[in-house]
């Protein structure tokens, strides 16, 4: 199942730049989500996009004051139309490949057994940090990518951000005491 994880993260590498920027965004946004689950969706729930718009991250901040940090980095709190974009990996092979995934989880009978999945997405998260994201999407020069856990398995939003972004990244966001990351 390790190889089936390797190519399902080469496909995502290279296919998440292609189709964001295939969308033609054109409001700043601040971060994008890489939405997973487990056996809570079907087989054929491929992780897709959710870039939040930074009018949102503002919004967030004006409204939830101190609690801000909690509503501009939880994956579930900036989920309607208004507040981000979704954006599908439409990709036969990725469909094929997250199938065989899917037929492993459902046999193993414990979504603890996700965390291999995270750990791939962490890492899909952390290769896509490198790149010039204002070069393929309107986005802040804080902008960072990181896992959402869509199946709660996890709820460590804070946590996958720190396993996703680079420390650099991270120390700009803390200067800017908009994560709190390292609390």
């Amino acid at each position: 199942i390790d190889g089936v994880l390797l190519k399902i993260e080469a496909l995502l590498v290279s296919n998440i730049p292609k189709v964001v920027k295939a969308a033609k965004l054109r409001e700043p946004v601040y971060c994008m989500r890489i939405w997973y689950n487990g056996t809570d969706s079907d087989e054929t729930a491929v992780p897709w996009l959710m870039l939040v718009k930074e009018s949102t991250r503002k919004s967030f901040t004006l409204q939830h004051g101190k609690e801000a940090p909690y509503y501009i980095w939880a994956a579930d709190e900036a989920t309607n139309a208004d507040q981000s974009f979704n954006v599908e990996i439409d990709n036969d092979e990725l469909v094929e490949l997250y199938g065989v995934w899917y037929d492993h989880l459902c046999d193993l009978d414990d979504d603890e057994e996700l965390q291999p999945f995270r750990e791939m997405i962490q890492r899909v998260a952390a290769k896509l940090n490198t790149l010039d994201w204002a070069a393929i999407v309107p986005a802040t020069d804080d902008f960072v990518v990181f896992p959402a856990d869509g199946s709660h398995t996890f709820c460590d939003d804070l946590g996958d951000l720190n396993a996703s972004v680079p420390e650099d990244r991270l120390k700009l966001l803390r200067s800017r005491t908009l994560p709190g990351p390292a609390e």
